[in-house]
């Protein structure tokens, strides 16, 4: 490897990331808030990620055209700010989602799952309920077999030392009933333990609503829960979100990920929760967006996260 590849591969110090950025035209309207931020707070790498954000900033040239830093640092923490309100928005949909499956399992229905500890699998062990005095499957045996026995067993696995998970491997040779098993799995796992419902569960879970082929534009899908599983792993593995495209084409049409999530947390309370949280999630977000420019004297509004500049 030349010298000049190893030289390019050299960490900078934070006074040379300066002074880089300012040889590509970003004015340091404030030098010690930008050299602190990048010190304690967040890296070169991921501050300087929202130049695509940057009106007029010149990819191919590399020239920030005499924005400043403090707008990157603004859009960092915009960034930032939705991302936790949202996560709180997420995390009471997760919840709701987990008591709603949990509570499908009637007092006459049997759901359990047994541990396959030499193929990592969770069999399906019993799988009924009662509808109108005639038992029905609970989850559908061959959308079981294909996404779920693999996904549930290793969430279940790791967590087998849980007081509730050890309680059944012990006391029940590894049989784990429904009710219990939920409160242990991912929300990937939960996503996909609806996608497994029968029709009849599926229809009493969503209420009638349609789940894959939505009718009402405030109706919630498969769809929205997926765009709400993004976010929720991007936000929780710190990722720059603002500006990035979400890799879920909907009716023919991309989206942010920001605008997709939005748009997909609105519209799970309306059956959740009876409620419409449109204009309210808006103002939450609008009230960021007004904290951070007065801070930082920048000027972005709410069609910040309908922004799509980043693949």
């Amino acid at each position: 490897m030349s010298e000049s590849v190893l030289d390019s591969k050299k960490s900078l110090s934070i006074g040379e990331r300066i002074n880089k950025l300012q040889k590509r035209n970003l004015l340091i309207d404030d030098y010690g808030l930008l050299y602190d931020y990048i010190k304690n707070i967040n890296t070169y790498y991921h501050i300087t990620g929202y130049r695509f954000l940057l009106d007029n900033y010149d990819v191919k040239e590399d020239n920030y055209y005499n924005h400043k830093s403090t707008e990157l640092i603004a859009l960092s923490e915009i960034d930032r700010k939705i991302s936790i309100m949202l996560f709180q928005e997420i995390r009471k949909i997760e919840e709701s989602l987990r008591t709603r499956l949990a509570n499908l399992c009637g007092q006459d229905d049997m759901v359990t799952f047994k541990l396959d500890n030499d193929n990592g699998l969770a069999l399906l062990d019993h799988n009924y309920c009662l509808i109108n005095h005639v038992k029905e499957k609970f989850i559908a045996n061959d959308q079981y077999d294909n996404i779920l026995g693999k996904v549930l067993y290793d969430d279940i696995h790791k967590t087998r030392e849980e007081p509730a998970i050890k309680h059944y491997i012990d006391e029940y040779n590894g049989i784990i009933p429904i009710w219990v098993a939920i409160n242990f799995i991912s929300f990937g796992t939960l996503i996909k333990m609806i996608d497994c419902l029968t029709t009849v569960k599926l229809n009493e879970f969503m209420e009638g609503k349609p789940y894959k082929k939505v009718k009402g534009a405030m109706d919630p899908s498969r769809t929205d829960l997926k765009a709400i599983h993004m976010l929720r792993n991007k936000i929780s593995h710190h990722s720059n979100i603002l500006g990035k495209q979400s890799p879920y084409i909907v009716k023919g049409k991309f989206y942010s990920i920001y605008s997709l999530g939005y748009v997909s947390i609105c519209h799970w309370p309306s059956l959740l929760f009876k409620d419409n949280l449109t204009l309210s999630l808006r103002q939450k977000i609008e009230n960021i967006l007004v904290e951070v420019n007065k801070e930082y004297n920048t000027t972005f509004n709410f069609s910040i996260i309908y922004n799509r500049k980043i693949k």
